[in-house]
């Protein structure tokens, strides 16, 4: 899978790439195929290359994390156009078919309380308004506003920027483990 497919059209016995795509995490049926493609609307084709099953279930969240590195940051978005820091979390769990709220808030309702203090590999750290995911104990990404695209940061040097400049505390920690 990719973060965004193009679209072909087929004429005559010729497949022409368009001006269109479909989003990571799209969910197509397929009408009709061939060796190469599989048609999910009329005249409307996509390589199967570019997708999985619907059965398929992408364990490594980073992997899908990292799709989105360097997307510009849009608020409200959800997409490679342009994505907000709920929309990447929330994103891994819709691409599993695994229910998540789509805004901070609701998020950190839904979560479980991290016991341990320590921030370790897949560690969802909340703030009132924002939300991230640590890669690993030392390195965190989210869709930062200030720098207004995804990125990649050091955890503490995260934490202590947000409190810092926006005055803004942790709220909770969970892990995504426990989702």
């Amino acid at each position: 899978s990719k973060i965004k497919s193009r679209i072909f059209f087929k004429r005559d016995k010729r497949f022409l790439s368009s001006n269109h795509y479909l989003y990571y995490g799209s969910g197509v049926c397929k009408r009709n195929e061939n060796k190469k493609y599989i048609e999910f609307e009329k005249n409307k084709w996509i390589k199967k290359s570019d997708i999985k099953n619907i059965d398929h279930h992408e364990k490594n969240y980073i992997k899908i994390f990292k799709f989105f590195l360097n997307t510009k940051y849009l608020w409200g978005g959800k997409t490679c156009d342009g994505i907000d820091c709920s929309a990447l979390i929330q994103i891994y769990f819709y691409y599993n078919r695994i229910f998540f709220p789509r805004d901070t808030k609701d998020q950190i309702r839904f979560c479980k309380r991290k016991r341990n203090k320590n921030r370790l590999k897949g560690d969802i750290v909340f703030w009132k308004g924002h939300v991230g995911i640590c890669l690993n104990k030392s390195r965190f990404i989210h869709a930062y506003g200030p720098k207004k695209k995804v990125i990649i940061m050091p955890t503490g040097q995260t934490i202590k920027l947000i409190d810092k400049t926006a005055n803004l505390k942790v709220k909770k920690v969970s892990n995504i483990s426990n989702i």
